[in-house]
């Protein structure tokens, strides 16, 4: 098995699980409403676009990096692409997540339920998270062991995997951010 090994072994469930949140997320808060609130409305449908959109691009850049380990390069180059196409769409939809959620709360919105300002409010936040999360710095530390016990040990949180290849890629084309 080559040096990678182990990265590649993860990486073979790991992009799945993200492109499958995608779907599992939005059903996990409209069961969860369902059975504990009083519905959803169109504010938490508009919050979790970006979520999803970030699972969805996260996943597919594993999946890229998983086929680049196998010496299949150009699956990581057309994820790489995709992630720098909705890097902007993708913070837009997180800033308009995060207004959403404060105008639930400052300002009712028109029809707006508790349960759904308050998944509004989770999702925002778990789109700041997603997007922080790829496109800046590593948040996720609790899947594997090296990484939580960086974490635990104080040296912080380090870039994201998907920036620094996203930087590389963009540098190699000739240009900044966007």
């Amino acid at each position: 098995m080559p040096a990678d090994g182990p990265v590649i072994k993860r990486l073979t469930w790991y992009w799945q699980v993200e492109v499958g949140n995608a779907a599992l997320v939005p059903l996990a808060f409209a069961i969860f409403a369902w059975r504990f609130g009083d519905g959803l409305g169109w504010p938490t449908l508009v919050a979790l676009l970006p979520v999803c959109g970030l699972l969805v691009v996260g996943g597919l850049y594993w999946r890229g990096k998983l086929h680049a380990l196998r010496g299949e390069g150009e699956a990581l180059n057309s994820a790489l692409a995709l992630a720098d196409r909705w890097d902007r769409p993708l913070l837009v939809l997180t800033l308009l997540a995060l207004v959403l959620a404060v105008a639930g709360f400052a300002l009712p919105l028109l029809g707006s339920t508790a349960s759904d300002r308050w998944a509004v409010l989770a999702a925002a936040a778990l789109a700041v998270a997603e997007y922080v999360n790829y496109y800046h710095r590593q948040l996720q530390h609790f899947d594997n062991w090296p990484d939580f016990k960086r974490l635990i040990t104080g040296r912080g949180f380090r870039p994201a995997k998907m920036a620094l290849d996203l930087a590389q890629w963009r540098a190699r084309r000739g240009r900044g951010r966007g």
